[in-house]
């Protein structure tokens, strides 16, 4: 049976200042099963329990993956001061198995804004900031049904790639996964054309509980766009090296199993 929500207060906003920890009350929360590659070199992709959660005035895209991860990083750490013991939880959560690391704000912390903020090598954690993205969507003929839903088909180019997107009037929110939105309804699939990244819904719920979107920007180091993309263009060239940069270490030779990748980025700002 669909849910019927109230989206009476979703655009009302309270803007507060950037410096302190931002709240919001979650009203919607949107489940994706997602496929992506961090590297242009990787053959298969890797799958992900994404959520989106949509507040009153703001949302968060996050993975449910990594979230886990570090809660449970945390704990590791907290409990022993076993180097081999943190090494070991890292080795055992490689690759796909703690999710993909970067969370999509919208609206929060400051209005009008998109907060991207992502995680390299475990400890080091960025973001960047934007104006909410404008997509220049078609909408082309197409229909089909998702959790329930009837979904139309829309399709737009978006910073180098060209993504496909299914969205309803059922439920009339602005959003979707990741940066996506610009819709008349919330977008439950959505794909680019070279399959290396895709995100379809696999449940809706509202939520009943207090559960609140929060933002704390003293955790990121901030960066400009560009900036972390060349970052994260380093990281996957040469990790040893960008590490130990990150770490105030100098250039050090790498160990000889070390490979050299591209990243895959979902969007190009340079």
């Amino acid at each position: 049976m669909k849910l019927i929500f109230s989206i009476l207060a979703f655009y009302t906003f309270t803007i507060c200042a950037c410096s302190q920890e931002m709240t919001d009350t979650i009203n919607v929360r949107v489940q994706y099963q997602a496929l992506y590659k961090h590297t242009e070199e990787q053959k298969e992709a890797f799958d992900d329990t994404d959520l989106l959660d949509i507040g009153k005035y703001s949302s968060r895209f996050y993975s449910q993956r990594f979230e886990q991860f570090l809660h449970q990083l945390d704990s590791v750490r907290s409990a022993t001061s076993d180097p081999m013991s943190y090494l070991q939880f890292l080795g055992n959560r490689f690759g796909s198995k703690k999710g993909r690391e970067y969370e999509v704000y919208k609206h929060i912390p400051q209005k009008g804004k998109l907060t991207y903020t992502d995680v390299l090598h475990n400890d080091f954690f960025f973001c960047y900031d934007e104006p909410i993205p404008t997509f220049s969507w078609k909408l082309v003929e197409g229909d089909t049904l998702i959790i329930g839903y009837p979904c139309h088909k829309a399709i737009c180019q978006f910073r180098g790639r060209t993504w496909t997107a299914w969205y309803t009037l059922d439920l009339p929110f602005d959003n979707g996964p990741w940066k996506l939105g610009g819709l008349p309804g919330l977008i439950l699939a959505a794909s680019e054309s070279k399959n290396e990244f895709s995100f379809t819904a696999t449940g809706i719920e509202q939520l009943h509980q207090t559960v609140t979107i929060s933002f704390q920007p003293k955790r990121y180091e901030h960066l400009t766009p560009v900036k972390f993309q060349r970052l994260l263009k380093d990281y996957w060239k040469d990790q040893w090296n960008t590490t130990n940069r990150l770490q105030g270490s100098g250039y050090s030779e790498p160990p000889k199993a070390q490979r050299s990748f591209n990243a895959c980025l979902m969007d190009q700002y340079e």
